[in-house]
């Protein structure tokens, strides 16, 4: 869209509205974004093939009008960021004029304009007029060249926007060993010096890059020049597919950011501003925190430009065989799987040889650089500076935590990360962390670990898309029940194959949440989980204080196998010296799944007091299929019931079997897994060999 402006002489218009971007480039990108449809498909031909009068590659302008004076001897247009016309660009028109169209304008800025005649000497203000550009790309209309754009507006880092006339990437300006002799017009000139370029880097091969001046360079009072040029060659087969294979595009950018420090913004290109400028384009935009949407979009624009899309037949009909291709991968003017030359045949494969992480390329973009290639690289100090100077956003450049990349910790040690975020000043600066998995170990938000059970946890801190990944071992632990068990009168070796059958006690979460056999939390079963004085290490406290007819209580089942032997135990205490002699609270149930429990066998309950007591039943299964261990009941005025270390084994009776230690075991594992001296700590058994703490 564009505003015709006619202005009567000495009258002011208020400010217009003008959107930069001509109207299918605006259609382009704002119809669809690459985030939600097939980025295995190009859609900008859909575009290219619309109806139009006027240059894809190029801006729509703002159409000025005015009435001059009549036999004026000269006209001037004056074009400023300021109301008082401080640094105007000057444009000399004819004396009778009275239209101008204004191209190359930054979105966002507020521009003033006025139209001075000369007549005898005299200097009256026949038109002016404000303009405020919208829109977000930028491109550029210079006569002699074509594919000309500023990087600035895209979204960048933190969603701030790129700045608009630092960096600027296009075709060639001047080509005389081309077979269409392309040379950049004086208009042209006047324009890419315009827009502020101060420094051309031409990425073009020896042969094809004839001069080591810029074309759009002016001789200053010392006989220098005031436009800075280099040529770093790169082969016309350089892709984003073989970005990484060389050092070129370390070099070309690190020339950049010292061409921006010098205060000179930068016109970059090859050929047609395709594949070797679309590289580097791709590039900087993802260290600048472009996404892929946007990436793919800015990389596909070069098809806007006919003369670049159909370089090797920039003819009518090869304007019309490209305006036919509908989409297809491959060349339209060769008819076969020349696809690299075409931007939007096979955009796709070339960028994702860059894996993206959560839609953007920036971390993997920035260690690419300060990482280098061939001892070429670009320091973190440069590379920070250029981001702060390109999207005025202060990135994390590292995380530190106090451990290593590999840990281990036993079931209840706790650790603490002390994560710092570097520099202190990043402008997103939160971190995150995660545990892969909560039931081997947690992790607070402030960075302090805990483990909880057997297994391995990664624990990731994200700091701005820089994350770090911490491997958590929490070591597994044989089951440390007794080896022998005495079965009338002999010591009988505890089996190995079969040590522990699906015990269900199951230790869910740090001080609470048990599962009993039923599915209750401990909670609710009115049991909670106590520490040892002065320890880690914990055992289970009944805190129920009623009578026979209280609800809570834990029911627990095992499995057993039919005319097996067994050894059930457990430890138990008052919290008080309060002598218990056979709670008959405390049932263990020898029987068939079920069954009515009027039909077990049950087993003798025992007598404990403040003490520790260790418990131990030896039975034969016969029948029977299933262990029910009931604890109800358990505190009475002001007096709990303690529990801990419960274990089944299966016995073997072979003959001959010589007693080698006591029945009982003579350490012990904690709630936690750990293993513990007698007396100061329990342990859960699972459905196997291995101690669950989770």
């Amino acid at each position: 869209m564009f505003v015709a402006l006619t202005i009567l002489a000495g009258q002011t218009y208020a400010q217009v509205i003008y959107n930069v971007e001509n109207d299918i480039t605006h259609a382009y990108l704002n119809d669809f974004s690459y985030d939600t449809v097939s980025l295995d498909k190009s859609f900008i031909m859909d575009y290219f093939n619309m109806p139009h009068d006027y240059r894809l590659d190029a801006p729509r302008p703002v159409s000025l009008a005015w009435t001059g004076q009549a036999g004026a001897d000269s006209q001037r247009l004056e074009v400023s960021e300021s109301s008082d016309y401080a640094d105007a660009l000057v444009f000399a028109l004819n004396p009778d004029s009275s239209r101008y169209d204004l191209y190359n304008m930054i979105p966002g800025n507020t521009y003033y304009w006025r139209v001075v005649s000369t007549k005898s000497g005299t200097e009256t203000v026949v038109g002016s007029g404000q303009i405020q550009p919208v829109g977000m790309l930028r491109m550029v209309l210079a006569d002699g060249t074509w594919n000309v754009r500023d990087m600035g507006g895209w979204p960048g880092l933190g969603g701030h926007s790129i700045k608009y006339g630092m960096i600027f990437r296009g075709a060639q300006l001047i080509a005389p060993k081309s077979p269409f002799n392309v040379l950049l017009s004086e208009s042209g000139i006047e324009a890419m010096r315009n827009v502020g370029i101060r420094a051309e880097l031409d990425l073009r091969s020896s042969s094809q890059a004839p001069s080591s001046v810029s074309a759009i360079a002016k001789m200053n009072a010392a006989g220098g020049y005031d436009v800075d040029f280099r040529n770093i060659s790169e082969s016309v087969n350089a892709r984003m597919l073989n970005f990484d294979k060389n050092d070129a595009n370390i070099r070309e950018l690190q020339w950049v950011i010292d061409e921006l420090k010098a205060g000179k913004p930068v016109f970059y290109h090859c050929q047609n501003g395709a594949d070797r400028t679309g590289t580097l384009g791709f590039l900087i935009g993802a260290l600048l925190g472009m996404n892929e949407s946007d990436l793919a979009k800015d990389y596909e624009l070069t098809t806007f430009c006919e003369a670049a899309a159909a370089k090797f037949d920039p003819t009518e009909k090869g304007f019309a065989r490209l305006r036919n291709y509908e989409g297809k991968k491959g060349s339209p003017l060769s008819g076969g799987d020349n696809a690299d030359e075409y931007k939007y045949a096979k955009l796709v494969e070339k960028m994702r040889t860059v894996a993206p992480v959560n839609g953007t390329y920036q971390r993997k973009i920035y260690d690419f650089f300060k990482n280098g290639k061939n001892g070429t690289k670009i320091s973190e100090e440069d590379l920070a500076w250029f981001i702060k100077e390109m999207v005025d956003y202060v990135m994390v450049r590292d995380v530190t935590y106090d451990g290593s990349a590999e840990m281990i910790l036993k079931s209840g040690q706790t650790h603490n990360l002390n994560i710092k975020v570097i520099p202190q000043d990043a402008t997103n600066p939160e971190v995150s962390v995660r545990s892969s998995d909560e039931s081997v170990a947690t992790v607070t938000e402030n960075g302090v670990i805990t483990a909880v059970r057997g297994g391995t946890a990664r624990i990731t801190i994200k700091a701005d898309d820089l994350i770090r990944t911490i491997t958590v071992e929490v070591p597994e632990i044989e089951s440390e029940i007794p080896d022998y068990a005495l079965y009338n009168n002999i010591s009988c070796p505890v089996s190995n194959s079969s040590r522990v059958v699906n015990g269900s006690f199951e230790y869910v979460d740090p001080y609470y949440n048990w599962l009993s056999g039923t599915g209750n939390k401990l909670s609710d079963a009115a049991f909670d989980l106590k520490n040892y004085d002065g320890e880690i290490y914990r055992y289970l406290e009944s805190r129920i204080d009623g009578d026979e007819t209280s609800e809570g209580s834990i029911v627990t089942d095992w499995r057993l196998t039919k005319n097996k032997n067994y050894v059930f135990g457990y430890k138990i205490r008052n919290s008080t010296d309060l002598v218990t002699e056979s709670n008959s609270n405390l049932k263990a149930l020898v029987m068939v799944k079920d069954a009515p429990e009027s039909n077990a066998t049950v087993l003798d309950a025992p007598s404990y007091d403040g003490n520790w007591t260790d418990v131990q039943y030896i039975f034969n299964s016969g029948s029977n299929n299933r262990l029910r261990i009931v604890f109800t009941h358990l505190s009475q005025n002001g007096n709990n019931i303690c529990l801990d270390d419960f274990y089944l084994s299966e016995i073997d009776l072979s003959a001959g079997v010589t007693p080698v230690r006591s029945a009982v075991n003579t350490d012990a594992y904690d709630l936690n897994g750990r293993r513990v001296e007698p007396d100061s700590g329990g342990i859960l058994i699972i459905d196997g060999k291995k101690v669950l703490n989770r």
